[in-house]
Order: C-alpha cells, then structure tokens, then sequence
C-alpha cells in the first residue's frame, strides 16, 4: 500500500506528459515517432506493473503480452497497437493509480501511526514527566496514571487496530489485483 503512492506518481506523470508531448507533436514530423514510442511503453510499463502486482499482491498474471498476427506489417502492427482495448484501458488504470495511491497511503499511514501509537502510549506514560494520558486540546481525557487498566485497555485496542489494518490491507490488495488483472490484462 505505501508503494503505490511512488508508483500511482510516476504513472500517471508518465501517462499525462507522455499524451500531451505525444498529442502536441503530432504536426511535427517528430510527433509520430514520438507517439509511437509512448505508446510502446505503456505497453512495456503495463508488463511491469503486471510482475509488480504478481509479486507483491499474489494475483497470476501472464508472463507474456499477447502479440499481434506476424503475418501483418509492422505499420499494420503498430496500428493495431492504437486501436487494441488493452492500451487505452492501461492507460486508465495508470491514470487511476494516483487518486488510488493517494487513498491507499492515507489509509495505511493514518491506521498504522494510530494504532502504533495507542500500543506504545503506556510506555511513553510511564517515562513521560508529565500526567499521564490521551490529550486533545491540551485536556487529558484518558489519565492512565488513575487505573493501570486504562493502560492496558489502550495498548490492547491498538494492537485489535493493527490486526485489522493489516486485514484490512489484504483485502484492499485483493481487490487491487483484481481491477489490476480486469484493466491490464482482459478485455
């Protein structure tokens, strides 16, 4: 989850520079292979992607690209490149990656320091010089020093909060690789 955030950023700059640089050359006798190119590297990138989503999230992907009929010219071939689904729906999943990446980080960070820190708020109690506790708004609303109980019921949530962050984060990274799966490989 906190990779996707690295790679949601590089995607979808990959995507946006890539189409404007390829849509604004296109007059210029440069913009077509410029275009060409990109478009070859969406696809290699979406190859990428495909190992990365195997390897970390567990969802099979195939090994290979399927490639166009060899009896076809390679202008025929790179035609079929612009007209194939799969190309226009890699790009949307690239395009995707950031405002998924964003949420993904969000959550994983924001869940992970609040569940470290209820476990680890006893212990900063004891060696803190100050009234133990919860503050918000400088008011203490959970003194830990009155029960030794309120210590344990606090680190015992945060540890209940992290085994249902890392649950949690299974089961977004099964969906993940399930829409991975539907928009890099299937059409």
């Amino acid at each position: 989850m906190l990779l996707s955030l690295a790679t949601g950023i590089f995607f979808f700059t990959w995507v946006v520079t890539g189409l404007s640089l390829s849509l604004g050359l296109l007059i210029l006798i440069i913009g077509v292979p410029l275009t060409v190119l990109f478009f070859g590297s969406v696809r290699g990138l979406a190859l990428l992607e495909g190992r990365l989503v195997e390897a970390l999230l567990g969802e099979r992907m195939p090994r290979r690209p399927q490639y166009t009929d060899r009896s076809r010219s390679w202008l025929q071939r790179i035609g079929d490149m612009f007209t194939d689904g799969r190309t226009w729906l890699t790009l949307l999943y690239f395009v995707l990656m950031l405002p998924l990446g964003i949420v993904y980080f969000t959550i994983a960070v924001t869940l992970l320091s609040l569940s470290l820190g209820l476990i680890w708020a006893p212990v900063a109690a004891i060696f803190s010089g100050d009234i133990p506790g919860i503050y918000i708004n400088d008011v203490n609303v959970l003194p830990m020093a009155a029960s030794p109980l309120v210590a344990i019921v606090v680190a015992a949530v945060g540890v209940l909060l992290l085994l249902l962050t890392m649950h949690l984060a299974r089961g977004i990274g099964k969906l993940h690789g399930m829409l991975a799966k539907n928009l890099l490989v299937r059409l």
